[in-house]
């Protein structure tokens, strides 16, 4: 049997420990010499480059030092140090100020308190402090430190940290770190401050440094999350880990399996799972595993992304607000059990969404008796990976789940074991998601009954089924900040990548087409696969649902890794469109958020603004996803299996478009819109008179159909009007002449600066639309004069509304679709309160109430705030989009749910694919929605039936 990670012998150096200076000249400083001044004239790419430099540093290191690679690991990838010394930059900054003897306040320490308006590619804070040192004293020419010398160092200063427990207010006078600043040079000093304040010193390299020094320990770092343990194991490229290896170590985070989200019929859902599976409920929590270790007295809670909460959670059977209550038998000595943290409401007794974990877990904590709790963490155990020595992971999974029942004793409302469901049919798919969606739940996870747990691994032998609700584009979306502009709340840009996943999409197409599932490719999958990211691409920009503490977290974790687009130029991976950020941030050292949004904005100022010629309408953030990897943000592919499906309801006006769009490719072929006349019959004598030169197409703003210049040249001529080529020749009358584009072409420049006047091709259009010829209003001028301009702004009021053009069916529904900034209402002098209305918030709402007899109070109510914002009421529940369960006692909401859940179980039965059903929620969804200005998510507003 293979011993645990702990007794695994360290491999020998046969060298003393190098010099300090010698790795910050041989790696750090040449990897930053490539990071801020790139490779031009050496005929090679960064990725090689930076691939030639630690390939250097690692055979030196073998030739030169020894197999035992962690001293100097452990300090490259400082952010993966188990140490902790609890210095901020702020501490560090004060430190060396006073170790510099500088007055409190003095100019150099504000002018280092504002170190992030002076952050460059080559300057970060270590350098600006080092700069400081320099000016005030000589290089030290002392005996050099080692590398042993300074983890030595770093061990005192951690174990100081563990004594104290102050936050080293008085760092200067910590002896291994004033030995540090005595006897480092200048180039030492820089990497030293690196390291304690854990930035990443040789950049986003890890992967790259980890497969130079040994093929698989990449692989191994991800299941056992410790440099120690993997440079112990690891330190002879020729000597290969065995299958085994890769799987898990009690006491060590791992990657879990995750579920995969397909969009297939009912039957090869089934099929994928080999017609045996268990159901389970889909947990609206946070992934959390537990190692039990020594009989319960030692016991650790790790994230998805290895993140330690046991301080939260509880370090032993004797305290925690988990901990206490794991009751197992006593037979077991170590096991490692994977499930969900969740809330759970000791009042009303149920589930609360996700967003609460941990403030409940901090709230047990600081609460006197823990019984009296109104929220508290709730662990729902749904697998057990490790038992006693010996890993279960290759077991199927229902002896997994036979052994978890059978050691562990759950404890009502703290520990629970999920319920799971054997079955083997769609009808039961089918009854499980009614269920679901009658809960307002996550919807449900489909388990192969005989499948082994992958690490690491997201493949068809897991496969979540969640409800398609109206009005909701996709599942909630975890997108990378990219860019932001200071001093505004909705300052983060956020964006989606561009991947390689070939292989991937060739196993989705192959499932979704065959009708017989191979079961060695379904089981097949590689162990810690990485995305190779090509591209990050702009998407969207987010404020609401950020609180000010998140604010905060985002700026304390991203601090000193922005740049501002003014000085330097975003790489080649950042992608924007039109709408460039003030600063912007590379993904390695971003935050990832978790975005809910309605619906795909795709007009034609979205279509300019990002790169991905799209954007999210009314985006609301989540939460901060912590545990997530920038490399596990949604993707371009995703966004486009995603897309016909969510953003084109009516499959009809789809087909339209296509047609038109093959019409416009045919005239293209036929017509040439500047020499050939046209003998059209004409429909009606509109522009009689008028003559017109047509210099740009036109995207339609309700429909986003792209009409080109021939296209409105032919629009024209059927209605009377006449077509010129040569403005400037003058055989007209110049003012029955109109120009019309909606781009800024060279031709349209050189004509404005002759003075011509430019209408919006959007004049055309609503012209024929009204059949008669309109007055020109500001939404008409393109670039006119200013006399033009003061004529067409008298023609409507402060909110564009005209006084003297009736408004069409056409314009009245984009009205409603447009969703305007109504801040110029402040203009008209009203009340402030008033000002801050969003007067078409629920415009795209249809909301079905279901009717009480003696709930009408309520009713009226509600109705009353919907339609005051904007919103529709009907009474059919299968013309809406959203459901709203009143708040009245619990005999009669629970009459309400089951009316409701009737309607739509007959939704189900008729449908061979899940089908898209309106939303449950709670009558404080609404109320939170007019707070916030915005639609919040539903799910975190779901109906609870206490009764």
């Amino acid at each position: 049997m293979t011993p645990a990670p702990e007794f695994i012998p360290e491999p020998q150096n046969f060298a003393p420990s190098p010099d300090f200076k010698w790795l910050c000249e041989e790696l750090f400083v040449r990897i930053d010499n490539v990071r801020i001044n790139g490779t031009a004239g050496t005929g090679k790419s960064a990725s090689f480059k930076y691939y030639e430099i630690i390939s250097n540093f690692v055979e030196s290191w073998r030739k030169g030092v020894g197999n035992n690679i962690y001293p100097a690991l452990v300090l490259a990838l400082p952010y993966r140090d188990r140490r902790i010394y609890n210095i901020k930059d702020y501490i560090l900054i004060r430190t060396i100020c006073s170790y510099l003897k500088l007055p409190r306040n003095s100019v150099t320490e504000q002018r280092l308190k504002s170190w992030k308006q002076r952050v460059s590619r080559a300057r970060n804070l270590s350098s600006l402090l080092v700069e400081e040192i320099a000016k005030r004293r000589p290089e030290p020419n002392g005996k050099s430190i080692t590398i042993d010398g300074v983890n030595d160092y770093l061990d005192e200063l951690s174990k100081e940290r563990s004594i104290s427990g102050r936050g080293f207010k008085d760092l200067v006078n910590s002896k291994p770190f004033l030995s540090c600043l005595e006897s480092m040079s200048f180039v030492e000093l820089k990497y030293f401050f690196d390291i304690v304040l854990k930035n990443r010193v040789i950049g986003g390299q890890e992967h790259r440094f980890l497969n130079c020094w040994h093929p698989d320990a990449q692989d191994y770092l991800s299941v056992v999350s410790d440099l120690k343990v993997v440079t112990s194991k690891l330190y002879d490229p020729r000597v290969r880990l065995k299958n085994d290896d890769l799987s898990i170590k009690v006491g060590f985070a791992f990657a879990p399996q995750l579920a995969k989200k397909v969009s297939l019929p009912y039957e090869k859902i089934c099929r994928a799972l080999h017609n045996d599976f268990l159901i389970e409920e889909k947990m609206d929590g946070e992934r959390i595993q537990v190692h039990y270790m020594n009989y319960g007295k030692s016991i650790k809670f790790f994230s998805r992304r290895g993140i330690d909460y046991t301080y939260l959670y509880g370090a032993s059977l004797s305290s925690g607000t988990i901990s206490q209550y794991l009751k197992l038998t006593n037979t077991v000595k170590e096991c490692v059990l994977d499930g969900e943290m969740v809330t759970f409401d000791s009042t009303r007794k149920v589930i609360l969404p996700f967003g609460l974990v941990k403030g409940s877990a901090k709230g047990v904590l600081s609460c006197s008796d823990i019984n009296n709790s109104d929220f508290r963490p709730l662990y729902m155990v749904f697998d057990l990976l490790y038992l006693n020595e010996i890993s279960l992971a290759p077991l199927p999974l229902h002896q997994r789940k036979k052994y978890l029942s059978s050691i562990l004793t759950p404890f009502k409302n703290v520990v629970e074991i999920v319920q799971s469901t054997r079955c083997y049919d769609v009808q039961s798919v089918k009854n499980s998601l009614e269920v679901a969606i009658s809960l307002g739940s996550e919807g449900v996870v489909l388990k192969y009954y005989n499948s082994s747990y992958n690490i690491a691994s997201r493949n068809y032998n897991w496969i979540k089924v969640k409800p398609e609700y109206l009005e909701e584009f996709g599942e909630n979306l975890d997108l990378i900040i990219i860019g932001r502009d200071s001093g505004k709340k909705d300052s983060f840009m956020l964006g989606l990548l561009v991947i390689d996943e070939r292989e991937m999409e060739e196993r989705d197409q192959e499932l979704s087409s065959s009708e017989v599932v191979n079961d060695s490719k379904i089981e097949q999958d590689v162990i810690n696969s990485k995305k190779k990211v090509k591209k990050v691409l702009s998407f969207c920009s987010v404020a609401n649902g950020i609180s000010h503490e998140e604010f905060k977290e985002i700026n304390r974790r991203t601090r000193g890794h922005w740049k501002r687009t003014s000085d330097f130029s975003p790489p080649s991976i950042l992608q924007f469109g039109s709408r460039i950020p003030a600063e912007w941030i590379e993904p390695s050292d971003s935050i990832v958020l978790e975005i809910k949004s309605r619906s795909l904005d795709n007009t034609e100022t979205s279509i300019r603004r990002y790169a991905t010629s799209c954007t999210l309408y009314g985006g609301y953030c989540r939460r901060i996803r912590y545990d997530k990897d920038w490399t596990d943000c949604y993707t371009l592919a995703q966004l486009y299996e995603d897309r016909p499906i969510k953003s084109k309801p009516n499959q009809q006006d789809e087909n339209f478009q296509l047609q038109l769009a093959h019409k416009k490719r045919k005239r293209a072929l036929i017509s040439d819109p500047f020499h050939q006349i046209r003998e059209q019959k004409l429909i009606s004598s509109i522009f009689a008179g008028l003559f017109f030169y047509v210099l740009s197409d036109y995207v339609t703003k309700d429909t986003g159909v792209r009409i080109t210049r021939a296209g409105l040249e032919d629009a024209i001529v059927k209605h009377g009007g006449k077509l010129i080529h040569n403005v400037i020749l003058k055989r007209h009358c110049i003012g029955d002449v109109r120009l019309i584009s909606c781009k800024t072409t060279i031709e349209c420049r050189i004509l404005i600066d002759r003075g011509y006047d430019i209408v919006h091709p959007s004049w055309v259009m609503d012209c024929i639309a009204y059949k008669q010829l309109i007055f020109i209003e500001p939404s008409y001028c393109f670039s006119v004069s200013h006399k033009l301009r003061e004529v067409a702004e008298k023609r409507v009021d402060c909110l564009g509304d005209s006084f003297e053009n009736n408004i069409s069916e056409r314009k009245l529904s984009l009205l409603f679709k447009s969703r305007q900034d109504l801040s110029s209402i402040g203009e008209i002098g009203i009340d402030s309160e008033a000002q801050v209305i969003p007067l078409f918030l629920f415009s795209n709402r249809i909301v079905y109430i279901p009717r009480t007899k003696t709930g009408l109070r309520e009713e009226k109510l509600l109705e009353m705030k919907i339609r005051l914002f904007g919103g529709e009421i009907t009474g059919q529940q299968s013309l809406c989009n959203l459901i709203i369960i009143p708040y009245v006692d619990s005999s009669r909401r629970k009459d309400c749910i089951e009316k409701v859940n009737e309607q739509i179980k007959e939704q189900m039965k008729a449908s061979h694919t899940v089908p898209k059903v309106a939303r449950i929620v709670s009558p404080g969804w609404v109320d939170h929605s007019i707070n916030e200005n915005c639609q919040v998510p539903e799910e975190d507003f779901p109906v609870v039936n206490c009764g």
